[in-house]
C-alpha cells in the first residue's frame, strides 16, 4: 500500500515539474513602435492572466520587418531580454518567452569572424592539399576498375565534397571489379590496394575493419598504430572538452591527426564546416530559436546547438528558455490564436487526426523511410489514446483538396512551398508540414508556404522553418503528439521534442495552450 502511494505521489510531483508552466513565468516581447504588437501583448495578458509588467516593450522599428541584422539582434533584442530575465531570477524566474506580431522572426548571419583571416587562409591551403590527395586516390581506384568513374575535372573543396558523397558507391563498384578477378594472387593484391585507398579516404580504422570483414585480407594494426589510435581518441576528447579555437587547432596538428582516424573524407568535411563557420555561412537563424539560448554564454553560431530541454524531466537548472510566437499573415490572425486556444480548452479539442505518410515511396533515401516510420508511429500514438479518429494517407500522394473535414491534428509531408487546402481546421487545431522552407514568408497572406497558409485557414498551433533546417531539425511526430496527449502545453511539448536551438525552426501558438487534459498521461 505504501509503495503504491509513493508511486502516485512521485507521478504527481513529476507531472508538476514537467507541465508546470504558469502565466507569470512568461515574458512577452513586443515591438513598442507598432501599436498592433502592443495590443496583442496586452490582450494575451488579459486573457491568460499574465501580469502586464511581464510585457517587455522594445523599440524595433515602425516598419513591420521580417529580419533583424545580427548586430541589432544582439543590442536591441538579446541584451534587454537577458537583463530582464536576470532581474527576475530570484522573484519569479522566467521560463518562457512569447514573441508577438511586430517582432522580427529571422536573424541574419554573423558575417566573417573577426581576426580569422590568417586561419582562413591556412585552412584553405590545407583543404587544397587534401583535394589533391583525393585526386590521387581516384587515380589509384581507376587502375583497379573497368568502369569509367567520370571524375575528371577540377578538384576544389566544393566539387570534392560533392564527389565524396558518391565515394561509397564508387568504392563498392570498384570492389566488385576486384572480386571478379580470376587469378587469386592478383585478386588478393588488388584487394589490398583497394583497402589502402579506402583507408586514405575513410581513415585507417575503417579500412582495418573492412579488411577483417573480408577474411583478413588487410594486415592488422601494428603496435605503433594502435598507440596512435588511442592517443588520437584522447586528443580529440581533449579538443572538444577544452573547445579549442582555430589557431590552436592549426598549431597543434588537429587536422593532421584527424586524417589518421577519419581520412580525407573526415578532414575535408571538418575543414568545410570550419571555413563556413569563419565566413559566417549558416549562422542565420529564426529569432525565436536564437532567443532560446539568450542566457547562455558565448556559443558557436554555425548551424545548430543541441536542445538542452529535449527529453529532459527536471528543468529547474536549465539555461534554455522556451519560446513561442503569436504571429501570422495579419495581426488579426495572430490575435485570434489566443481566442481559438482558449475556446478549445473550454470545450475540449474535438475532431479528427490526419497523418500523411508515404514520401519515402518517392524519395528512397534511408532517412526518408525512417521519418515515414515516425509518422506511422504518430498515427498509432493518437489512435491508442482513444481521443479521436485517425485518417491516414499512406501513398505517394498528399491529402487532396477538401478531403480533411474537422481537422484537429495534422502532420505530413512533402509539398515544398505548395500548400494543399485539404483541411477544415477546428478551433485549437495543431499540426505541421515537414518541408524545408514553410515559414520563410510568415506574414505574407498570398504565400503558398504551409505555415502562413495554415494560419490563414485557421490552424491554432503550427511550426516551421525560416531557412533550410534539414530533416533532423523537426520534432519526431510520434514524440511531439504523445507529449500533447499526455497533457503538456504546446511550448513544453515542442521543447521536449525539438532537437536543436540556435537554428531555423519556430513555434507559432499560445505557449499556455494545453489541447488535452492530463488525465490520460500514464496510459501513454
Amino acid at each position: 500500500m505504501f509503495k503504491k502511494l509513493f508511486v502516485i505521489l512521485f507521478v504527481i510531483i513529476i507531472s508538476g515539474v514537467v507541465s508546470g508552466l504558469v502565466p507569470n513565468q512568461i515574458l512577452i516581447i513586443a515591438n513598442e513602435d507598432i501599436p498592433e504588437s502592443i495590443s496583442i501583448a496586452e490582450y494575451y495578458c488579459d486573457k491568460r492572466h499574465v501580469p502586464r509588467e511581464n510585457i517587455l516593450k522594445l523599440k524595433l522599428g515602425k516598419k513591420l520587418s521580417d529580419t533583424i541584422k545580427r548586430d541589432a539582434y544582439n543590442e536591441l533584442l538579446a541584451k534587454p531580454i537577458r537583463q530582464r530575465v536576470d532581474r527576475q531570477k530570484i522573484t519569479t524566474p522566467i521560463r518562457c518567452l512569447l514573441t508577438v506580431y511586430g517582432v522580427p522572426y529571422k536573424v541574419g548571419s554573423r558575417g566573417l569572424m573577426p581576426g580569422q583571416q590568417e586561419n582562413l587562409k591556412k585552412l584553405t591551403l590545407f583543404a587544397n592539399d587534401k583535394c589533391k590527395q583525393l585526386k590521387d586516390v581516384f587515380g589509384e581506384l581507376e587502375t583497379l576498375s573497368k568502369a569509367d568513374s567520370q571524375t575528371k575535372g577540377v578538384f576544389d573543396l566544393p566539387s570534392s565534397l560533392k564527389l565524396l558523397k558518391k565515394m561509397k558507391a564508387r568504392f563498392q563498384d570498384v570492389l566488385k571489379d576486384v572480386i571478379a578477378i580470376d587469378d587469386e594472387g592478383k585478386k588478393q593484391a588488388a584487394l589490398n590496394e583497394w583497402l589502402i585507398a579506402y583507408g586514405k579516404v575513410n581513415g585507417k580504422g575503417l579500412a582495418f575493419k573492412r579488411g577483417e570483414e573480408m577474411a583478413g585480407v588487410y594486415r592488422p594494426l601494428t603496435t605503433d598504430e594502435k598507440l596512435i589510435a588511442q592517443l588520437s581518441y584522447s586528443f580529440f576528447n581533449r579538443v572538444k572538452k577544452e573547445n579549442w579555437d582555430y589557431t590552436r587547432k592549426l598549431k597543434e596538428g588537429f587536422y593532421e591527426r584527424l586524417d589518421f582516424s577519419a581520412g580525407i573524407n573526415g578532414v575535408l568535411l571538418r575543414i568545410d564546416a570550419d571555413i563556413s563557420n569563419i565566413k559566417g555561412v549558416e549562422t542565420n537563424a529564426s529569432v525565436d530559436s536564437e532567443l532560446s539560448m539568450v542566457m547562455f554564454d558565448r556559443y558557436p553560431l554555425y548551424r545548430w546547438q543541441k536542445n538542452e530541454l529535449k527529453d529532459r524531466i527536471f528543468i529547474e537548472n536549465a539555461k534554455t528558455l522556451m519560446v513561442s510566437r503569436l504571429d501570422g499573415p495579419t495581426a488579426l490572425i495572430a490575435r485570434g490564436l489566443i481566442d481559438k486556444a482558449i475556446a478549445a480548452e473550454a470545450n475540449g479539442l474535438k475532431g479528427k487526426a490526419y497523418i500523411d505518410t508515404g514520401y519515402s515511396l518517392v524519395k528512397t533515401n534511408g532517412s526518408y523511410a525512417t521519418y515515414d516510420k515516425f509518422l506511422s508511429k504518430a498515427k498509432d500514438v493518437i489512435a491508442a489514446s482513444g481521443r479521436m479518429e485517425v485518417k491516414v494517407e499512406d501513398t505517394a500522394k498528399l491529402f487532396a483538396k477538401g478531403t480533411c473535414p474537422e481537422t484537429a491534428l495534422y502532420c505530413g509531408w512533402y509539398s515544398l512551398k505548395k500548400y494543399v487546402d485539404a483541411f477544415d481546421f477546428v478551433d485549437g487545431a495543431v499540426g505541421y508540414h515537414i518541408a524545408s522552407l514553410e515559414a520563410v514568408d510568415l506574414r505574407n497572406a498570398e504565400s503558398s508556404q504551409w505555415v502562413p497558409s495554415m494560419l490563414f485557414d485557421g490552424i491554432t498551433v503550427t511550426l516551421g522553418a525560416v531557412a533550410e533546417p534539414y530533416l533532423s531539425a523537426f520534432p519526431k511526430p510520434d514524440h511531439f503528439f504523445r507529449s500533447l496527449l499526455k497533457g503538456k502545453t504546446v511550448v513544453e511539448a515542442y521543447y521536449g521534442t525539438n532537437p536543436y536551438n540556435s537554428w531555423q525552426m519556430l513555434l507559432i501558438g499560445d505557449p499556455l495552450y494545453r489541447p488535452f487534459s492530463p488525465k490520460s498521461r500514464l496510459a501513454l
